[in-house]
């Protein structure tokens, strides 16, 4: 099982998917070895050189609105892949409660009874791995009220066989940082502008069992057409791909994915407010996977295929000046073949290929749904796939 809480950030430049999140991203105390038997299934991958796409004027006379539904694969054309998926170490996750900004696991009664209970320690509450979770909220006023009350904490919990500690600081109590760190034997966990998260592992007789910070960034761009032979392009105003020092360098409209927002959602979003065009999501056309990327995260990147709202003026474009330099239609021999920016056999020309393809109406891509998260759980999970829903999956096993 696992839980994740993510802020995402991520813009395209010239090649180089620059993104953030900030979030939890958490392991679980015990761990076990789990191998999915999963049979590598054939996938046909779209990636047209860059010489074949020389034939993208064609392309541009024909471009034309898609079908709504997402076509199950590429064309027969394209190179035949093995999807394998590899066998994984996989841990059940928690987010503690009160680590997270908007959760609040301690009510009034419970911090009353803690503090008529004992005055000298730390309000806590339990979590579901052994740990506990330090109540920000009812921390001391005062420098050496914090270090006492942080001293008889530690001292009960290591008797009580405690396992890990989470501590929550929030700005306005930064100078405990030192005290928890000196005296408490703390480490930094994250940061968010209002907190510092701190932990401890207690156990002297195993490893550290706590899980690390969030591991991976995420990153979208968007393709977006008229149907009548054009594409969204943008110059940017700063950054490696900045007009001042790439004047002829036309990409596609990137930008941030905010906590809680679908890839789809943030797509149309970024679009919307870096050119005013309004449009509406089609499919995923590609995902890149990196490693090292911004503060040594590994990255994802997803490739949008947007359309334009029906009813929408494709000629009007409000350009936000303070992201962009410039904003057009442009053909999409300006993106995918007069680029002398993408290097041949990049991740960069192979995302503008899958894109050249998409125009011609030779690949749509992966589809999205919103599914029940199940375990008696309410709410939804977006899922993104080329196959059919197990419900008519399963129809077509019984019929």
């Amino acid at each position: 099982a696992s839980a994740r809480r993510c802020h995402l950030r991520m813009s395209l430049t010239t090649g180089h998917v620059v993104s953030s999140t900030r979030g939890l991203l958490f392991r679980a105390i015990r761990s076990r070895a789990c191998t999915p038997t999963v049979a590598p299934s054939p996938v046909r991958s779209a990636y047209p050189t860059t010489a074949s796409r020389r034939s993208a004027s064609a392309v541009a006379g024909s471009l034309r609105s898609l079908p709504r539904g997402a076509a199950p694969c590429p064309s027969s054309s394209f190179a035949s892949i093995a999807a394998v998926r590899s066998t994984a170490r996989l841990h059940s996750t928690i987010i503690p409660q009160a680590a997270t900004a908007d959760a609040d696991v301690f009510d009034a009664t419970d911090r009353d009874a803690a503090k008529k209970k004992n005055e000298k320690m730390l309000g806590h509450a339990a979590d579901r791995y052994g740990g506990v979770i330090v109540d920000d909220a009812t921390l001391p006023d005062t420098v050496d009220a914090f270090a006492a009350q942080l001293e008889a904490s530690l001292k009960a919990w290591i008797a009580a066989g405690v396992r890990g500690v989470w501590l929550k600081i929030p700005k306005e109590r930064a100078e405990y940082v030192g005290v928890a760190v000196d005296a408490g034997g703390f480490g930094f966990h994250h940061a968010e502008p209002s907190y510092v998260m701190m932990t401890r592992w207690l156990p002297t007789d195993e490893p550290d069992m706590l899980p690390p910070n969030a591991s991976h960034q995420v990153g979208v761009g968007a393709f977006v057409h008229d149907g009548k032979g054009r594409v969204l392009l943008v110059q940017e105003r700063r950054g490696p791909a900045a007009a001042a020092s790439r004047p002829d360098f036309w990409k596609l409209p990137t930008g941030l994915v905010e906590q809680g927002e679908d890839i789809p959602a943030a797509a149309v979003r970024e679009v919307e407010e870096e050119t005013g065009v309004k449009t509406e999501f089609h499919s995923i056309l590609g995902i890149r996977h990196g490693h090292n990327v911004a503060f040594g995260k590994s990255d994802m990147f997803f490739l949008v295929a947007l359309r334009l709202r029906d009813g929408e003026d494709a000629s009007a474009i409000t350009m936000c000046e303070r992201e962009l330099a410039d904003a057009q239609w442009r053909s999409i021999e300006d993106m995918a073949v007069r680029n002398q920016h993408i290097m041949p056999g990049s991740h960069m020309d192979h995302m503008y290929g899958l894109c050249v393809e998409h125009a011609a109406g030779r690949y749509a891509g992966m589809g999205w749904q919103a599914l029940p998260i199940g375990f008696n759980r309410d709410g939804t999970v977006t899922t993104y796939s080329n196959a059919p829903t197990r419900e008519i999956m399963g129809k077509n096993m019984r019929s």
